[in-house]
């Protein structure tokens, strides 16, 4: 996940636009997955380009960074890709019907990084395609939690392959934040709405942004969404944990924004338009 944005490129690729996006965050040291094993996974596209992943947490809504969504571009310019390993194909290729940035996100210190996309239509689950529950306050994170990041991000930080076709997943350790407050002291300031996971040579990166991580605690076999990938200095640098939106901290934002999006709302706005037309 660089600092200093790669995104520009994928953006620049995908719109044609002389716009600058600010930045973003790969799969590094991972390996090939199927999407039956990360069936939550969301890759979000610009322009039917790769640019970020996501995750579903409900029938209608999709978690993401709000960095991945930049001015002049609008719900019209960007699309889902659910349910399917390879970012270009399969699965289900869906419309939005709105982007709702977190109010306070702060492109220049990276805070409030979140974003929920409300879908056109109702998602129907499937064996390749479910919600990921979210962490809340009584959920903590401990050095015997499992967490993975999974995504169609770059393998390297120059990314010289560009974004990967199939899914990857990564497992990485919790960085406790005062040890990640101590790494990036004269970067940026670690707030209480960001935590930080790493492990020697495995990390997120460009094309990973606003995907999911998804920790599992002791003996449990369902697992958590904790963070929202964001941002980082560099990929897979030891000195530099990655950093993600913490989602706990953002439970009652989530909440209160889909709970204003109540079932009749939804019913009596609903386009019915869902799937994308693909070329």
């Amino acid at each position: 996940m660089s600092l200093v944005t790669l995104l520009w490129t994928i953006f620049a690729v995908a719109a044609g636009s002389s716009a600058t996006p600010q930045y973003d965050g790969r799969i590094v040291g991972g390996q090939v997955t199927d999407i039956r094993d990360f069936p939550y996974q969301a890759s979000i596209q610009l322009n039917g380009q790769h640019i970020c992943g996501g995750a579903i947490i409900g029938d209608y809504f999709i978690l993401t960074a709000a960095h991945c969504f930049e001015e002049p571009w609008t719900e019209l310019d960007y699309s889902v890709r659910l349910g399917a390993t390879e970012h270009k194909t399969g699965g289900e290729l869906l419309s939005l019907r709105q982007i709702i940035r977190h109010g306070a996100y702060n492109s220049q210190t990276h805070d409030n990084d979140l974003a929920l996309l409300l879908l056109n239509a109702q998602l129907n689950y499937t064996e390749n395609l479910q919600a990921v529950s979210l962490a809340g306050a009584g959920d903590i994170l401990t050095a015997d939690t499992r967490l993975y990041v999974s995504g169609w991000g770059y393998q390297s930080e120059g990314g010289e392959e560009g974004v990967s076709p199939a899914l990857r997943y990564v497992d990485v350790s919790h960085v406790e934040p005062g040890v990640c407050r101590l790494a990036y002291g004269k970067v940026l300031p670690i707030t209480q709405r960001m935590l930080c996971a790493a492990r020697e040579g495995h990390d997120s990166c460009q094309g990973d942004s606003g995907g999911p991580l998804v920790g599992y605690a002791p003996g449990s076999a369902r697992g958590k969404l904790y963070g929202i990938v964001s941002w980082g200095l560099g990929c897979a640098q030891k000195e530099y944990p990655g950093v993600y939106a913490n989602v706990a901290a953002f439970r009652n934002w989530i909440d209160a924004q889909v709970g204003a999006w109540g079932w009749n709302t939804l019913i009596n706005g609903w386009s019915g338009l869902q799937r994308v037309n693909e070329v």
